[in-house]
Order: C-alpha cells, then sequence, then structure tokens
C-alpha cells in the first residue's frame, strides 16, 4: 500500500497505536526492523528499542547504519529526522540481569511504555544451551518483570515460534505443559561451574526437540503464561519466516536463514541435493504476514483480557507442499539467473537420508575438490570446499523441519482478523490464507536476487548468457561423466570375466 494512502486513513487499530510508546526487544533484527517501519506509519509517539554495542559500534550508530542502508525504511532518505526523533535507544542486553539497562532508562520505561513488543531471540539453532536459556528464558523473565511495573500497559506481547511445540503433531493454539520449569533451569544456569558437564546433561534435556532455539522457546512460552493473570499477555507464533510479500515492498529480506538460504543455495548451483519430502506442507510465511498479526493479535488481546490470546500464523488453510514450491522455484530460477551464481541449478531432492549422504559426494564434495583445484591452478585462494561445509550444516539444521509435518490448528488467529475492520486488513493485511502463491515465490526469488546477492536488473541478459553458456558445459560435462562411467563399468566387468558371459548371451539370443 502507497504511504500516503495509509496515512491518510483512520481505523480502529491505527488509532489503538496512534501516540503510543513501544518498548521493542529485537529491533536490529529481520523481524525487529519490519516492526520499527510498521510502528512509524502507524504515527506511534515513541519507539524505545533495546540495544547494545556491537563490533565497535555503538547502539546509535548502529540504528543509523540500519535505516541509512536498509529500503524498507521508506521515508528515511526523505525524512531521517522522523525516524530520530521517534526512535530512542535503551541501551541494554536481553541476555543479561534486568537487561543491563540503567536506572534512568529502566524509570522511563515503567512509567512512558503502553505496548512491550518481545521479538528479540537467539535463532541460531546450534547455540550452547547456556546462551539459548539466558537470551530466550532469562531475557523474556526479565521484560515481563518490567512490563508488570509499567504504569500505563496496555499488552505485552511475545513472538514465538509454531516449532516451540514442534514434539507434538498437532499443535493447538494454546500454552502447553512446560517439560521442564524453566526458572529451576535458569537457576541451572546461573549455578553450573563445569559449561562442558553442563552441555552433556542438556543434550538430554533437550532430547524431545531438534535443537536448543525451539526448546528454549517452549520455555519462554511457560513464562509468559505464568504472567497471564497479571497483565493482558499475547504470544504469536510464526513458522518459518521468509521475504515479505508487499508490505511495505515486496520481496525484502536481510538474511539467508532458513527457507531463503534453501532458495539462494539452489539458485547459485551450490545446493545440488537436499533431503527433503516433497508432499509435506511447506508451513512458509511472509515476514510482512508476521508483522501485521503480531500488531492485530496485540490490538485484540488489549480489549480481551483474559482470552487465551496465543495464535499460530502460519498457512495451515493452504495445501502449498514442497515439491509446489521446488517447481515453481525451478521455472523462475531458469528466467531470472543469478550472475553471482557457482553454476546452473540442479535441485534434485530425497526423502532417504543415506541416499542424500552419498549423492553429497558426487553433487557437492567432488565438484567442491574439482573448483578449488582450478582456483589453486589460477594462484587463488580455494574456498569452495569451505563453503560446502557451511552448507551441509545448514541443511543439516533444516532437515528436521522438511522431513517432519505438522497440523497448525489457526482459528483463533481467524477469531482475532474477523474482529478487524475491512480497512484494518487492508492497512494490516495477515490473510495468509489470501496469499497468490506462485507470484509470491516468484517475488522471493527477485528479492533474493535484488536484496541478498545485490544484483540489479540491468545486468539480468548478460547473467542469462552466462546460465546458457554453463548449461552447455553442464551437458557436455554430464556426457563425459556418464561415458567414463560406463567406460570403467566395462572395464569391470572385462576383468571378472562377465563381459564374455554376455557375449555368449548375446550370440545364443542372436541365433
Amino acid at each position: 500500500m502507497d504511504l500516503k494512502e495509509f496515512e491518510a486513513y483512520r481505523s480502529p487499530m491505527k488509532d489503538f497505536y496512534r501516540d503510543k510508546i513501544v518498548f521493542l526487544t529485537g529491533g536490529t533484527g529481520f523481524l525487529g526492523k519490519l516492526y520499527i517501519e510498521k510502528f512509524i506509519r502507524c504515527g506511534v509517539s515513541e519507539i524505545l528499542l533495546l540495544s547494545r554495542a556491537k563490533k565497535g559500534k555503538t547502539p546509535m550508530e548502529r540504528l543509523t547504519t540500519i535505516l541509512s542502508s536498509e529500503p524498507v525504511f521508506t521515508r528515511y532518505q526523505e525524512d531521517p529526522e522522523l525516524y530520530h526523533q521517534k526512535i530512542k535507544i535503551i541501551d541494554g542486553d536481553v541476555s543479561k540481569h534486568q537487561l543491563a539497562i540503567s536506572n534512568d532508562d529502566m524509570s522511563y520505561i515503567i512509567n512512558s511504555a503502553n505496548i512491550f513488543l518481545h521479538a528479540a531471540a537467539d535463532v541460531r539453532f546450534d547455540e550452547s544451551l547456556k546462551e539459548s536459556v539466558e537470551t530466550n528464558i532469562r531475557g523474556t523473565s526479565e521484560i515481563l518483570k518490567i512490563a508488570e511495573q509499567a504504569k500505563a500497559l496496555d499488552v505485552f506481547i511475545y513472538v514465538s515460534t509454531a516449532f516451540s511445540q514442534c514434539n507434538r503433531d498437532c499443535i493447538e493454539e494454546t500454552f502447553y505443559p512446560a517439560k521442564f520449569d524453566p526458572y529451576k533451569l535458569i537457576e541451572l544456569v546461573e549455578n553450573q561451574t563445569d559449561e562442558v558437564s553442563f552441555e552433556v546433561m542438556g543434550k538430554k534435556i533437550i532430547e524431545q526437540w531438534p535443537n536448543t532455539y525451539a526448546f528454549t522457546k517452549s520455555l519462554a512460552e511457560e513464562v509468559v503464561r505464568r504472567y497471564t493473570d497479571k497483565i493482558p499477555v499475547a504470544v504469536i507464533r510464526p513458522s518459518i519466516v521468509t521475504t515479505t510479500n508487499s508490505d511495505p515492498i515486496p520481496g525484502w529480506t536481510d538474511n539467508i536463514y532458513g527457507f531463503n538460504g534453501v532458495v539462494v543455495g539452489a539458485a547459485t548451483g551450490t545446493l545440488r541435493i537436499f533431503h527433503i519430502n516433497n508432499d509435506y506442507r511447506a508451513d512458509i510465511v511472509p515476514a510482512d504476514m508476521v508483522i501485521n498479526g503480531t500488531l492485530a493479535v496485540a490490538w485484540y488481546a488489549a480489549s480481551h483480557r483474559g482470552e487465551d490470546n496465543i495464535v499460530n500464523c502460519t498457512v495451515a488453510d493452504h495445501p502449498l507442499t514442497w515439491g509446489m514450491v521446488r517447481d515453481e522455484q525451478l521455472k523462475w530460477q531458469n528466467k531470472i539467473p543469478f550472475l553471482g551464481g557457482l553454476w546452473i541449478t540442479t535441485y534434485n531432492t530425497t526423502t532417504n537420508y543415506y541416499i542424500s549422504e552419498f549423492l553429497k559426494i558426487f553433487y557437492h564434495i567432488i565438484p567442491a575438490i574439482l573448483f578449488d583445484l582450478a582456483l589453486r591452478l589460477n594462484s587463488q585462494k580455494p574456498r569452495v570446499l569451505k563453503l560446502y561445509r557451511k552448507v551441509h550444516k545448514f541443511s543439516d539444521v533444516l532437515r528436521f523441519f522438511t522431513n517432519n509435518e505438522w497440523n497448525f490448528r489457526n482459528e483463533k488467529f481467524h477469531k482475532v482478523i474477523s474482529h478487524m475492520t475491512e480497512e484494518d486488513r487492508k492497512f494490516f493485511p495477515c490473510e495468509i490464507d489470501k496469499i497468490e502463491w506462485k507470484e509470491f515465490l516468484a517475488q522471493n526469488i527477485m528479492g533474493l536476487r535484488m536484496y541478498i546477492m545485490k544484483e540489479k536488473w540491468d545486468n539480468l541478459e548478460q547473467a542469462k548468457k552466462q546460465y546458457n553458456r554453463r548449461c552447455m558445459a553442464h551437458r557436455v560435462i554430464l556426457v563425459i561423466w556418464y561415458f567414463l562411467v560406463a567406460y570403467v563399468v566395462y572395464n569391470l566387468l572385462d576383468v571378472v570375466g562377465l563381459m564374455d558371459v554376455a557375449k555368449g548371451w548375446y550370440a545364443e539370443y542372436r541365433k
């Protein structure tokens, strides 16, 4: 929607957010950037952004870099003061006690904040249990303690994940009993003296979950549940978040985590074999649907206190499968190839783990060795084999989610949407069942080409010519490869005498 059109109309949800003060965590992350832009357009009075120094940059320097470099901040170039006036940096760290916030900032938050949106999380699936607990569980607890003291609180909303309960086949929109007391786990982390032994014990604790991220998010939900009788709370559980659908711009992302990584890997000819069940539902959801869904649920929860305001933001209403996604992507990747690709798109899939591991040798390892050999011969540093180590680590993490299927219920999410006016459904689009998936998947490819690969559209013809040359080279290599395999097989059979037997059978057949 056009920005001027958005600002010209009033609606119940826009009126709810207008002039509010929002305390936001995770604002420098992918979803956080979209939350900031949406809040600015909603006319909030102020965003209290929790941020810490990182890589030698102060929180303010990080914010300025983000605002000036990301295209989702649609008005920054023409009106940077609007953003700087609306955003107040709260120097702190979600993994620390009391978020490491100063007394003055803490007092300001408690006296001023109306909405607490907790979107910060340690999303690294291979993170240690200790660090995941400190960020995802203890951090959530610390923020809730502050929200409970807030004098003008309207709502606290927590951004969880649909896979927090992935140890279940059917996931309802409700709080589930925790398998472990989150506060006891926090205590264990704070009192442990042997981190190695703790991590060994941790593997036993999380055995029903695929990684520390999903496990700690499930316990963070339990922390939130314990505050439901104290303050108005809401939880949104998005599934696999990918590029934006349309709001504020189509196809935008700033990372190649999860689904985006698979698309880029396939499009660049890097990922050529993947362990996935093409018949299973592809539970991907556009990032802007998550943003608008979050704001809708928070708005609803503020006026429906006492209800179990927890929703699944998933694609449950549409039979989108991984096979459908693969076919659509292959179609578009041939039309809009990446100039920076390693090779042509030859994306193969299998449901068998052992077959996928075996084929990696031929599709990934051997080509990587040959590429690195060519680089060495040209006096360049070998890098392709190292790249594939990262690709394999990444694909191993995703394997659990692409070879399992869940029944996500979303009746409550539909209930929230049913309370929205037509204007709000237009201003805050979050009806996932209305997505045109073929169009979205095309935008996804285009967005990744533009925002991740940093490729402009004026080099598309050059990319197509390069892609066609590589297609020809690929066919020649295949012919040579199959000839060599046939030659080796023939000689092996000849050595063991089977060729003489075959010739005898053939002679008898001819008679």
